[in-house]
């Protein structure tokens, strides 16, 4: 079996909410791990309390103003920032002493094709910009593997940022899917399976660290 976690931890940020959190948890359980969910409102990323010891973080706790929302292009870029990115280094900084300690780990950072595009207002409903912080804090996860990884790689901790393009749970718009595919190469959204190879590759693929996977149907290529 190559995905095989048995007798690991794990724990998932924001694994209770939202579209992915739970796609985490299910994938890490069923491949045999023991997983503990650290999520809002017993537990604050901005706020780290104890967390137990883990082999496998990850990093998906993260807010945005969806195309419904009154967002701006600058609006609540604090906060957004404090969550996605500033929420992950505090995660990171309360698990690596003990990483370091048992002897290794890994910490998975969840970016977006985001990270590495410009947001294109032309997929969006008119007077909508998607905000500017979520674009960055997902930019700052993929420098933040990539330190971690050069940093700890010698006490055995690993970090890659697994970035994807849209996944269709249901909550986007016919509208913004005919116009956002017509740039995708494969023509079609983010599937399940991939979300859930692609975490089982960053969490037991031995040598992959520092990198950011990207699978977005081929929409960064053009």
């Amino acid at each position: 079996m190559i995905f095989n976690l048995s007798g690991q931890r794990a724990v998932v940020t924001g694994g209770k909410n939202g579209l992915l959190g739970p796609i985490w948890v299910e994938t890490l359980k069923d491949a045999g791990a023991e997983v503990e969910i650290y999520d809002l409102p017993e537990n604050d990323v901005r706020n780290v309390r104890y967390i137990k010891d883990c082999d496998i973080l990850v990093n998906n706790a993260a807010i945005d103003n969806p195309p419904d929302s009154d967002a701006s292009f600058f609006g609540n870029f604090n906060e957004i920032m404090d969550v996605n990115i500033n929420g992950a280094v505090n995660m990171c900084a309360c698990v690596i002493p003990r990483m370091i300690i048992n002897g290794g780990g890994v910490i998975i950072n969840i970016g977006s094709i985001m990270g590495n595009v410009g947001a294109d207002f032309r997929n969006y409903p008119e007077g909508f910009d998607k905000p500017v912080g979520y674009n960055c804090s997902k930019a700052a996860l993929v420098q933040l593997s990539r330190s971690i990884a050069v940093q700890y790689g010698r006490y055995g901790i690993r970090s890659v940022t697994i970035s994807f393009g849209p996944y269709n749970g249901g909550k986007l718009s016919q509208d913004f899917l005919g116009k956002f595919l017509k740039n995708v190469p494969l023509g079609y959204t983010i599937c399940k399976r991939s979300l859930k190879t692609t975490l089982l590759h960053a969490c037991c693929c031995p040598d992959i660290t520092g990198q950011q996977v990207l699978v977005d149907g081929g929409y960064c290529v053009l």
